[in-house]
């Protein structure tokens, strides 16, 4: 019973037009109720399911001559330019694979980058606010966080409610979006993939943290519980501890890991903590150093380098991936149109460079991967000061697009920079012209000559010194496509398939992603991931998955997998799995009930820890099973299905549950949440019976007599049903049979359960029609 979205017209048309009535954008609700309210916008033309590239280098508004600016984070050289007249000063400008968006306070200009056309500029879903804006995997957004909106730029435009305020957003490498609702605390989600926003998981009120990308998952930071939370479609699952660092609940958490650490800056004692997240099991100690003192409040990672930047006072520090001091920096700003000072402001691209902007756009220091960091005069004229090397000339539609010609090499010996600020890495280089000086009426006209002053002499001008040119550095080598994908292999299990691969060869550019098709559907996943679980097959037909590496280069090779045929229905998920002994150290027993056995006829049952993947650690006959050898204190998932046995004597993997638990070493009541799929039911035009039923939720053992928030999820829908409150017996149990109506047939089902002691998470099962 999905929720369905409102779809108007395209992005243009939607935003000149908002005007009306906000409430039609955000009450079209069917089935399962859904909390947040999304606005999927067609643009004109076919959509482009091609694969997007990273998109390299930055966009530039310079507010003091009206145009905007290319800027090559890999050479530190503008190659483009065009006018753009009425954006404001502080303006940022981010990008997808063909389109540039200019982000001001009360309007979107846009471009298009193959030929710098500028469109007729649109008013944003909020006013008077200056959005964030994020770049990756081809797709642009801007983030309105004290209004809770968000828009999704490119072949899938997107206008998302989830309401405000919101907390700094990051976009993993796969284009993912997360936020996270400051006020209920929900952390919500917009795959690239899809046409709505979910919030799979939730934050205890009133905690504070910050979120981190790494790579394409993202984590939540909680610093008032000083946890870490890995978050997916499913929810989230926690992760290490803060470790014996200090921090207050008000740090700065950086919005991308800085080489598999968390980047956290304690800005009351000018302390920098870098926190191992990517051994989870046995993490390595925390570095924390000395910053120099600042009024921090942006923070941004370049992947093993990071800026801190103090827009009060224009000052920039960046530091290593140790943790120490790179380089230290003053942004030059003043004031824009006589108005106040516009503050200066750092981004993070789609290249992974961080770009800092003085307030006007004439200032940009680049600070790559490893911290180092270059400044570039952007549009100004050979004197340095802001001034454009050519008078703009006003369009008559549309602008023109400018291509700055190559750089000359300086003629004179650069002056020693200040000690603060560490020299660059590049060379020096000349003034970058914005327009070129032989493209017509841009001719050099002579100065008249003075006329001669009788009885004076005129002594020649006196002769300059000059240094021979620096000769060119030879191009580097220009990466290649990447290999193919090695060992490809797929299998059936879950009702499903599992598709493994190895890494294909790089050939000089880092592999973004793998893309994966089959008849029926297509998916992509990031460059790390070497196996993905293909749901839903149909039976008795045959399934190739095709897939092939990308990197910025192109497309690799496609390699084909072995056939794999869905036979026989497998088992349903076992159902209503809890811990049903614990209290000795190191040992728990689980308990289930039986599952219906599809076509097959019953084995047994296996039990599996860490993923449905994992290496089976217990067999059972009945519906528990002891496991032993675990830590105290610990959370693990543990997975159990069900083994059939098919008519052609070929064993069946049933469908998983999942439940989140962990060893005491004392005896006392156990705290349950356990949902199942309850009585049948029919709600509206999209639940009818068989799939329709309530999602049952059983309470055990909590705290007597105290109100729960109970919120259901799925896979794909996230939490879809406002939720329920009530209020424990006096012996903390509680049942709720018919609150939530769904029919999300095939999807992993669950329930959270948030009281005054924190949120419980029940166990995860996948929903099935009934008969």
């Amino acid at each position: 019973m999905r929720p369905i979205p409102f779809r108007p017209r395209r992005l243009t048309e939607l935003l000149r037009r908002r005007g009306r009535s906000e409430a039609t954008l955000a009450a079209v609700v069917a089935g399962c109720v859904a909390l947040m309210s999304v606005v999927v916008l067609t643009g004109a033309g076919s959509p482009n399911s091609g694969v997007k590239f990273t998109q390299s280098g930055h966009w530039v508004y310079n507010s003091v001559v009206g145009r905007i600016f290319h800027l090559d984070g890999a050479t530190g050289k503008v190659d483009a330019d065009a006018e753009l007249k009425g954006a404001t000063p502080g303006a940022q400008v981010v990008q997808t694979d063909k389109q540039g968006y200019v982000l001001s306070r009360s309007r979107i200009d846009q471009f298009g980058k193959s030929d710098l056309t500028v469109l007729d500029p649109v008013q944003p879903p909020a006013t008077n606010e200056q959005p964030v804006g994020l770049e990756a995997a081809g797709a642009a957004f801007a983030v309105y966080q004290q209004a809770g909106r968000v828009v999704r730029f490119g072949d899938k435009e997107t206008i998302a409610f989830p309401g405000g305020p919101l907390g700094d957003p990051v976009v993993t490498s796969d284009g993912t979006l997360w936020v996270h609702r400051v006020g209920e605390g929900d952390l919500c989600r917009l795959p690239m993939t899809a046409d709505r926003m979910s919030c799979p998981a939730t934050a205890p009120k009133g905690h504070k943290g910050g979120l981190t990308a790494v790579g394409s998952n993202a984590v939540f930071v909680d610093l008032t519980a000083r946890q870490v939370y890995t978050l997916n479609a499913g929810g989230m699952d926690t992760g290490p501890d803060l470790g014996n660092i200090d921090v207050p609940d008000d740090a700065l958490v950086a919005g991308n890991d800085v080489d598999g650490r968390l980047a956290i800056v304690d800005r009351e004692h000018n302390r920098l903590h870098l926190v191992d997240i990517a051994h989870p099991d046995k993490p390595e100690a925390p570095i924390s150093t000395s910053i120099p003192k600042g009024n921090y409040d942006k923070i941004a990672s370049s992947g093993d380098g990071l800026a801190l930047l103090d827009r009060k006072n224009s000052n920039l520090v960046t530091l290593g991936r140790d943790g120490r001091k790179v380089a230290e920096a003053k942004l030059p700003s003043r004031p824009a149109d006589g108005h106040e000072k516009p503050v200066a402001n750092l981004y993070r691209g789609d290249d992974s460079r961080v770009y800092v902007e003085n307030g006007i756009g004439d200032r940009v220091i680049v600070v790559d991967r490893d911290g180092e960091a270059e400044s570039v005069d952007i549009g100004t004229g050979e004197s340095g000061h802001g001034k454009p090397t050519t008078t703009p000339t006003k369009p008559e539609h549309t602008a023109k697009p400018t291509i700055t010609p190559p750089a000359k090499p300086k003629t004179t010996v650069p002056p020693t920079p200040p000690k603060s600020i560490p020299p660059s890495t590049r060379k020096p280089e000349t003034p970058r012209r914005t327009t070129p000086t032989n493209r017509p009426g841009n001719e050099h006209t002579p100065d008249k000559p003075d006329k001669p002053d009788p009885g004076k002499t005129k002594t020649p001008p006196p002769t300059r010194k000059t240094t021979p040119p620096v000769p060119p550095k030879p191009p580097a080598s220009k990466p290649g496509r990447p290999g193919a994908a090695l060992n490809v292999a797929a299998r059936i299990i879950d009702g499903g398939a599992v598709v493994t691969w190895g890494a294909a060869a790089a050939h000089g550019a880092t592999i973004t992603s793998y893309k994966l098709s089959w008849t029926g559907g297509s998916t992509t996943v990031s460059g790390s991931t070497r196996s993905v679980l293909i749901p839903s097959l149909k039976t008795k037909t045959a399934y190739y998955f095709t897939i092939y590496a990308v990197n910025s280069a192109g497309n690799g090779p496609a390699v084909k997998s072995n056939r794999v045929e869905l036979k026989w229905n497998p088992a349903e998920s076992p159902r209503e799995l809890l811990v049903d002994d614990d209290g000795i150290s190191g040992r728990l027993t689980l308990g289930w009930m039986q599952p219906s056995m599809g076509d097959g006829a019953f084995l047994r049952y296996e039990v599996s820890i860490g993923s449905s993947t994992a290496t089976v650690r217990v067999k059972s006959t009945t519906t528990s099973a002891t496991i032993t050898g675990l830590t105290d204190g610990k959370y693990s998932n543990f997975f159990v299905r069900a083994i059939t046995k098919a008519s052609d004597g070929q064993e069946v993997a049933g469908k998983y549950t999942s439940l989140r638990a962990t060893t005491i070493a004392k005896e006392q009541p156990t705290k349950r949440v356990v949902a199942s799929r309850g009585d049948g039911t029919t709600y509206g035009d999209d639940c009818q019976h068989p799939e329709c039923a309530y999602v049952q939720v059983r309470i055990e053992n909590l705290t007597p007599s105290t109100t729960y928030s109970i919120k259901p999820y799925t896979s794909e829908w996230g939490n879809f049903n406002p939720g329920y409150s009530v209020k424990t017996d006096a012996q903390g149990q509680l049942l709720v049979p018919d609150q939530f109506p769904c029919s999300a047939v095939g999807q992993l089902t669950w329930v959270t359960v948030q009281g005054p002691e924190g949120i419980y998470t029940s166990n995860k099962f996948f929903w099935k029609s009934g008969t």
